[in-house]
């Protein structure tokens, strides 16, 4: 899988699992607000994925989910408003980051706080 973006690779093993649909969606959102996002985690290898305290169910070990990093309320605003209108139902809300997740095995229409 080669052919991927390298932001979303695995920074322990350079691993990149991720799913196309998330390369499109994340680029999508970018184009919606106008900017380029830093994303702070793509795929995870299990042990990057134990490094980090992810959780053994994580979305980023099966490469459907990604973290970007968001510096204040508007970008947060501008990034959640655009991945819910892209159909990303599965949002985590951190102080410096956001978490969207497109793994469809899981609860779907929910927005959660780290």
């Amino acid at each position: 899988m080669a052919d991927h973006d390298k932001k979303f690779r695995c920074p322990c093993c350079d691993r990149n699992e991720i799913d196309p649909r998330v390369e499109a969606l994340h680029r999508e959102i970018e184009e919606d607000i106008g900017q380029k996002l830093i994303v702070t985690s793509g795929f995870r290898c299990p042990k990057h994925n134990k490094e980090v305290g992810g959780s053994a169910t994580s979305s980023h070990l099966k490469g459907l989910a990604w973290d970007v990093a968001v510096d204040n309320s508007r970008l947060r605003y501008r990034v959640i408003q655009s991945a819910l209108t892209r159909g990303i139902t599965r949002i985590g809300v951190g102080k410096g980051f956001l978490h969207l997740d497109i793994d469809r095995a899981k609860d779907q229409r929910v927005i959660w706080l780290y």
